[in-house]
């Protein structure tokens, strides 16, 4: 057995007989509370019971903690079992490239814990291995090849530095912004349908191609006179005027 799995072994059977010694005092205390207050009613017996066994479980800790110390000096073994891993491992010293690195992968963090607010049911968005973490705070989940989510981080002066911003965006489209997981779903079966992210967006290019073709062909309403203003109100000279040469007499209106 190496040195490293000994190690392992004795923390891991101190700390169970730790924890088993703290927890037989506890329900020792407990159990003599409730049997010597027989004579009181039951509140009163389940209140101090319970009042008893917290404090008996408190006082064991201390105590097997002030034993356990110089038992595991004696073993060649860390004060706490944590200590073991935390020297086995050492943490990897800050560097640019590292920060970098961790910066990416809080991102990711952040966006996955506060899409909670789209899913409540703690869905795939609020897992962390879904989210893609850039180093300038922002994190982008695929949902399909052309659409995507992404988790844009507020300023902090105006929400909090743990305020996120979530948005649908597919090639081509306008960002959208997205506060229910409902209203994502409907914004993808628009994609998928071939639609428009944003309607608005429609009716923008259906007026644009529309100027275009009047600014290419012109207008060719019949009914649109626009350089003879209504006859009724033009003066009777004006409609003389206009027709000489056409009708020897006026028509009838």
């Amino acid at each position: 057995m190496t040195d490293t799995a000994r190690t392992r072994l004795l923390s891991t059977a101190l700390d169970t007989a730790d924890s088993a010694a703290t927890v037989v005092a506890g329900a020792a205390a407990g159990l003599a509370t409730y049997r010597a207050l027989a004579a009181r009613p039951i509140e009163t017996r389940l209140t101090l019971t319970a009042a008893a066994g917290a404090l008996a479980l408190c006082l064991a800790d201390q105590a097997t903690t002030l034993l356990r110390r110089p038992l595991r000096q004696h073993l060649g073994l860390p004060a706490y079992g944590y200590t073991a891993a935390a020297l086995a491992s050492p943490a990897v010293a800050p560097s640019p490239g590292q920060l970098t690195a961790e910066a990416a992968a809080d991102a990711a963090h952040r966006a996955a814990t506060r899409a909670h607010a789209l899913d409540y049911g703690s869905g795939s968005l609020t897992q962390a291995a879904n989210w893609t973490g850039q180093p300038d705070g922002t994190a982008t989940c695929e949902l399909t090849p052309a659409a995507r989510l992404l988790c844009v981080p507020a300023p902090s002066d105006r929400y909090g530095a743990g305020a996120r911003t979530y948005y649908l965006v597919a090639d081509g489209e306008r960002p959208i912004e997205v506060h229910t997981l409902s209203e994502l779903v409907a914004l993808l079966d628009r994609l998928a349908d071939g639609q428009r992210l944003d309607p608005d967006t429609d009716d923008a290019d259906d007026q644009a191609e529309h100027d275009r073709d009047e600014d290419q062909y012109g207008d060719d309403d019949p009914d649109d006179h626009r350089d003879v203003d209504d006859e009724d109100d033009q003066d009777p000279e004006a409609r003389e005027a206009l027709f000489v040469g056409g009708y020897s007499e006026e028509p009838p209106f």
